[in-house]
């Protein structure tokens, strides 16, 4: 699954938010930042993918040259 991206939701006053990046960043972990909104009644699209309105929030997005194949190979490798 080459070209998978990963997507860090943050704000950036966030001392959680700060923990994750530096663990990503020391692994060398390539990614995306968003920044959300501070109010959490705001955060619309972060609960929608995530179920959840707090940060940190990683991400990750399956499909970018092969879609399909991309999430079949995900289902095989994460189903029981």
């Amino acid at each position: 699954m080459e070209g998978k991206k990963l997507i860090l939701f943050r704000l950036e006053q966030c001392p959680y938010c700060k923990n994750a990046e530096a663990a990503l960043d020391a692994k060398g972990v390539k990614y995306e930042k968003v920044e959300v909104p501070k109010p959490h009644e705001e955060r619309t699209l972060l609960k929608q993918l995530s179920g959840q309105t707090s940060v940190p929030v990683l991400i990750e997005v399956i499909g970018s040259k092969d879609q399909d194949d991309d999430i079949i190979a995900w289902l095989n490798e994460n189903s029981n």
